[in-house]
Formats: C-alpha cells, structure tokens, sequence
C-alpha cells in the first residue's frame, strides 16, 4: 500500500507540473482569492465550466510550525493528491492558478527562513512542484515593517526570477499590499522599493481596497477603490518614470472585501464592483480580484454580517464574480 501511494504521489506530482499552455497573465485578468484546501479549490474545474472563472489565487503559502518548510495554511502539503487533482482538472479547462504567499495570518516565509538561499529555494520548490507561472507576495502586518525580511524577500524572489528566466521560462510577480485611498503606505512603497533595489521585475501591484476604517467614507467603497488606483498610479509613475501611462495602469491589480468589511461600518456592494469594472476596463487595469470567492453569495436566511463564507448583503451566487469577470479578454 506504501507503495502504491508513493506512487501515485509521483505520478500526481509530474501532471501537476505541467503548465497550463492557455494561462496568460500578461493580459486583463480575474483572479479572486481562494482557500486551499476549502470546497472551493477542490471545484475550480467546475466554476471555471459554469461561471467561467478560470484563474485564481490560491491562498496562503506560509511557514510550517516555525520552521524554513513551505505549506499550504502551514499544514497542507504543497503537492497534496487531492489538490493537485483539482489543479490538473482546471488546467484541462484552460485555467491555472496564481500562488499567494503571505497573509494576515501565520507565519510568513521571509521570516522564518534564516537566509536568501533557504528561502529562495522553498519559492523554487513551491514553483516545481505546481509547475506555476505567477507567484503573489501578500505584504501586510507586522511584517510589512520588517526590513530584514522584506530584503530577503526581495533578493529570494529576484532570484528565482534569474532562474526562471535562464530557463526560458515565465514568472509573473505580484505584490498585495494594503492601502489608503491617497495610495499605499510609507510601508508599502519601501517594499516595492526594496524589490526594485535587487532587481525585480514587478508585474502587478495589487492593492487591498478594503477595511480603510477612518480614512474614506464607509458608503462610497466604489469610489475609494478608484482614488486609492489613481493614487497608485501616481505613486507608480514615481517609480517607473519611463513607463507610459498604459503600461502602468497595466501593472494595477484590485481587491475589495466583498460586502461587510472588517471595518463593519463599510459595505462593498454590487453597485461598488460595477463601478470599479468599468474603471477597469476604461483604464486596463491588469487584475480584479476580492477577498474572497468562498464570500460570494449571499447568508443563509440573508442575514447581514461578516463571515468568512458568505459577503453579508442580499445577492446572487458569483454576482460579484460575474462582474468582474468582463476583463477577461474573449477567447
């Protein structure tokens, strides 16, 4: 029987590794937030079928019981049979996924891992074992502030960038970072710094236009997200003077909290996500995302509040989801 299983382990593991020869994340994409290891990543295959969601981040790559190990949410292997099933299956659909290191909660690899070589080598291990092309680094917390870790981070990622590159391979990066509508953080911005300073060729700057508490007007979550774009471009155009404005909108990634925020007072509604849709088509912006795919549909009996599995306001199953999903370009 042990055989038998490392055996099928294997054989898991070499689809797996097969890139999917449709995912382009070069251009406009939807690409919500999911729990690995949640009913929702087991059925990608499926929402890609009926809802036409072919890509998503799969959350969170964090450290295992304080040690240099990447895991999924810290317990699940990386190259777990059942989700590895579920990514062969969507890949069959033309999807992929992008992996998203990092969160709010857990214990981030850049801090664990003691050196650039050790951390360097478990992002490369998590890139061969799911043989993907798009990599998310979720910045945020205590851990947006710590500068040795946010170096490391850098030069592990500029890295395994050179490396991919030297193998004529694709690796598309993005940054989640959180945000004020008047733009990222003094923090936010030392990290993009910081990735510049070794090297890094960032793809997407994703903001997380939620939760911004006294900041912004609690029932205006629509507009706040389209100021806190404008302001990073503004910010962007700081730091890629050569880029023109087409190319910088296109480095521009969003993702709200569908309806009940954190911050209880403020509701994401669908009104808000069409009105950041249009704007992202208007401008080409690179990625619409939300936290997360499991929140969108309605509570049970409608019930109004916030809940990891459900957005807390009266709507449809994936309307959220349908929005968005119009910057995908038609295949």
């Amino acid at each position: 029987m042990r055989r038998l299983f490392i055996f099928c382990l294997f054989l898991c593991n070499i689809v797996v590794a097969a890139q999917s020869e449709s995912a382009d994340f070069a251009k406009p994409h939807y690409a919500p937030y999911a729990f690995a290891g949640g009913p929702v990543s087991y059925s990608m295959a499926l929402l890609a079928e009926t809802q036409g969601i072919h890509y998503f981040s799969l959350s969170f790559i964090l450290s295992a019981s304080d040690r240099c190990y990447a895991r999924w949410n810290a317990n699940t292997e990386i190259g777990d049979i059942f989700l590895s099933r579920a990514l062969e299956k969507l890949r069959a659909q033309g999807g992929d996924i992008i992996v998203a290191f990092g969160g709010a909660g857990g214990d981030d690899l850049a801090l664990i891992c003691s050196d650039v070589a050790s951390l360097t080598a478990e992002y490369q291990r998590v890139v061969d074992e799911l043989g993907v092309v798009a990599l998310d680094f979720d910045v945020e917390g205590d851990e947006i502030r710590d500068a040795v870790s946010v170096a490391r981070r850098s030069e592990a990622i500029a890295q395994l960038q050179a490396a991919a590159q030297s193998a004529g391979q694709e690796l598309f990066i993005s940054f989640t970072l959180p945000t004020e509508p008047t733009g990222l953080t003094p923090d936010g911005i030392a990290v993009l710094e910081s990735a510049l300073a070794f090297g890094v060729e960032i793809d997407v700057v994703n903001i997380m236009t939620m939760n911004f508490g006294g900041s912004a007007f609690p029932d205006a979550m629509g507009a706040n997200a389209i100021q806190a774009a404008e302001s990073l471009f503004a910010q962007l155009q700081m730091l890629y003077p050569d880029k023109t404005d087409a190319e910088l909108w296109n480095m521009v990634g969003l993702t709200p909290m569908l309806g009940v925020n954190d911050v209880e007072t403020e509701t994401f509604t669908l009104a808000d996500a069409e009105q950041i849709t249009s704007f992202a088509l208007e401008k080409g912006i690179r990625r619409l995302a939300m936290w997360s795919l499991e929140r969108d549909k309605e509570c049970v009996s409608g019930v109004r509040a916030k809940l990891p599995n459900c957005s807390g306001i009266l709507q449809d199953e994936f309307a959220f989801s349908e929005l968005f999903n119009r910057i995908m370009p038609q295949k």
